[in-house]
């Protein structure tokens, strides 16, 4: 309280020396700005917390419905998850990025118990909020599944390897879905090489964007970065981290600059979440959630976000560049 009064009194006295000399007057706590040097961020002070809460509000969920048949004619239905992230509006049309792996799934599997598993068809949808919950809530209320099947991919060499979704098998699951009626959704571009693709849908309502789309070529190692999603398809959920390289792995790519690696956690369910970074304190979409390396330390791969802002010109998507459109 004395040193309150202190100051107070040191005011006053600044004050009244002002008015008889005209004298200048240092503000007592002076309003701290965000550093405007146009970089990217590596601290958080002058993030807007508010911001950040609503990144979820651009976050929805994908669920893909994969049918497969063996050479028994033995069918089985294949559910994953994945997310997408609101890009922009055009068009009187929605347009979300999401990964290219969430919206195709492979078209040949192998069961251990069912053996190889051929594509017959699939369809994807998009949940809001309210769907999410419905969905969740009738499965709890579902009797525990029994033992699942295991499912993997082969690689060109032959080598066995978890599918990049997370795969469920469920009829009921099935069920639910065509009583809950989410919107179906199908992909207007995509680029496989880089794991993205666009989907677009008529308007509907959605909460004002708290960002802006980036500039992934400006991006620094140690930057901050947000990083949300549907991990396990549990919550909505946003992670904190930083860049911890800007261009990818040669080793595994031969074209790295298109995507970079962050340590923000997360599971199988991000995949095509978006991925923020804060530039003088303002969020900015710079990727999308792609992959991660196992067995590493916490290694997470984001495709960046300029293939997707070089193929839109104005409200039109131009596909080239290894993109490819539909109809």
């Amino acid at each position: 309280m004395k040193n309150a009064l202190k100051v107070l009194a040191m005011a006053l006295t600044l004050n009244g020396a002002n008015c008889a000399s005209n004298t200048s007057i240092v503000p007592v706590h002076p309003v701290v700005m965000a550093n405007e040097d146009g970089k990217y961020d590596s601290i958080d002070d002058y993030v807007n917390i508010q911001k950040v809460e609503r990144l979820e509000d651009a976050s929805y969920m994908i669920i893909s419905e994969s049918n497969y048949t063996n050479s028994k004619d033995e069918k089985i239905i294949l559910h994953s998850l994945g997310t997408a992230v609101l890009y922009k509006e055009a068009a009187n049309r929605i347009y979300l990025a999401t990964a290219h792996h969430v919206v195709e799934n492979e078209k040949t599997i192998y069961s251990y118990i069912r053996g190889k598993m051929e594509k017959v068809s699939e369809r994807f949808y998009l949940l809001d909020d309210n769907e999410v919950a419905t969905l969740q809530g009738v499965l709890r209320e579902l009797s525990p599944p029994g033992e699942e099947d295991k499912f993997y991919v082969e690689d060109p060499s032959g080598e066995k390897k978890n599918p990049q979704n997370m795969i469920k098998v469920s009829d009921q699951l099935a069920a639910i879905i065509k009583l809950i009626k989410p919107r179906e959704i199908k992909t207007d571009a995509y680029n496989s090489s880089k794991d993205l693709a666009i989907i677009s849908l008529p308007k509907f309502n959605y909460q004002p964007l708290a960002y802006t789309i980036g500039d992934a070529g400006e991006l620094q190692t140690q930057n901050l970065i947000y990083v949300t999603g549907w991990p396990g398809g549990l919550v909505k959920n946003t992670t904190r981290g930083h860049i911890t390289s800007v261009d990818d792995s040669r080793r595994m790519h031969r074209n790295p600059e298109i995507s970079f690696i962050f340590d923000a956690s997360i599971s199988p369910g991000n995949s095509g979440g978006g991925i923020f970074a804060v530039r003088d304190g303002q969020l900015e979409l710079v990727g999308i959630t792609s992959a991660m390396y196992s067995g590493t330390n916490d290694l997470y791969i984001g495709i960046k976000i300029n293939a997707i802002s070089e193929i839109f010109k104005g409200n039109k998507i131009l596909c080239e560049k290894g993109w490819k459109c539909h109809e």
